[in-house]
């Protein structure tokens, strides 16, 4: 029994681990992706090439721990579809719109995770969880929400994009966690390959001119590389953290990516953080540390 207990606790700090590490590499990304800008590669071409790269990596390394690689399930489509449209949503609307505004409409990820875990999952967290995940999301809107940005609400194609793909960041996580029974590298490889086939659709539909790629030269190619083994650990980890930790807690937890974001540009950056984006900063954390009060329901349908 109390092998069992130490077993659990163990997997249950893992999961923890591996959801802050995925958050801390999505956080800390714009510093490569500036980089990459200051080469004549933008964000939109990148990411053909890191998910190109994971892909192929990814495969490569995981085929042989994978059990039935190529099983297909709705569960593993719809990973995939969300997981393009999230990321790759993200990154276009932030391209052509408001920054601040794209994103606070994105993370609204935790009012929609919450809707659909308790709709799908039962995940419905008791009084003391609900307090945790309130913290959290006040937390991320102190840090983003300015007055003079205006309501959360889409004014135009770009922000309805960054809302929807908010949605769909929070369907994959639904999603990951009910296919708890299969394998963390199969759900890694869909979310990839979503990722890297709604990459070539947005750049055809932008008019996107990934022939650069071939002119970069090796320091370039090297960022890329580095960036597409980062996304590799972070998708493995965060798919086992998915699998043994309830959505609605898990997207608490990954709300510490703007936290990490907030703090690598004061740090490397140069740029000031705001009284109010610590106060917000200090809530998301203080909420990730009491996030286990979220899963005192969530195991019961665990």
């Amino acid at each position: 029994m109390f092998e069992m207990v130490e077993r659990s606790r163990h997997r249950h700090i893992l999961s923890v681990f591996g959801l802050m590490f995925a958050a801390g590499v999505w956080g800390a990304l714009w510093f490569p992706y500036r980089w990459l800008a200051a080469h004549a590669i933008g964000p939109d071409i990148a990411q053909i090439a890191n998910y190109a790269i994971a892909v192929t990596l990814g495969g490569v390394v995981l085929f042989g721990v994978m059990k039935r690689p190529w099983a297909f399930s709705k569960e593993i489509a719809w990973m995939g579809i969300s997981a393009g449209w999230s990321n790759v949503g993200y990154v276009f609307a932030i391209l052509h719109a408001d920054v601040m505004r794209i994103t606070l409409l994105f993370y609204l990820a935790p009012v929609w995770t919450l809707a659909l875990a308790w709709f799908a999952l039962g995940e419905k967290p008791n009084r003391y969880g609900m307090l945790v995940f309130v913290l959290s999301f006040a937390g991320a809107i102190c840090m983003l929400w300015q007055p003079a940005l205006g309501a959360p609400v889409p004014k135009n194609g770009y922000e309805w994009v960054a809302l929807s793909g908010g949605v769909a960041f929070a369907l994959n996580n639904v999603l990951s966690r009910k296919a708890s029974h299969i394998d963390p590298a199969v759900k890694s490889f869909s979310v990839w390959s979503g990722c890297l086939i709604m990459a070539l659709l947005a750049t055809v539909l932008f008019k996107g001119q990934p022939q650069v790629l071939a002119q970069m030269p090796v320091d370039v190619w090297g960022v890329l590389i580095f960036i597409g083994c980062l996304l590799v650990m972070a998708s493995v980890l965060m798919q086992v953290g998915l699998r043994y930790i309830g959505a609605t807690q898990a997207i608490v937890i990954m709300l510490f990516e703007l936290v990490v974001a907030a703090l690598t540009t004061w740090w490397i950056a140069g740029e000031v953080m705001s009284l109010r984006e610590w106060i917000g900063g200090i809530m998301i954390v203080a909420a990730s540390l009491f996030s286990g009060q979220l899963a005192h329901t969530e195991e019961e349908h665990a």
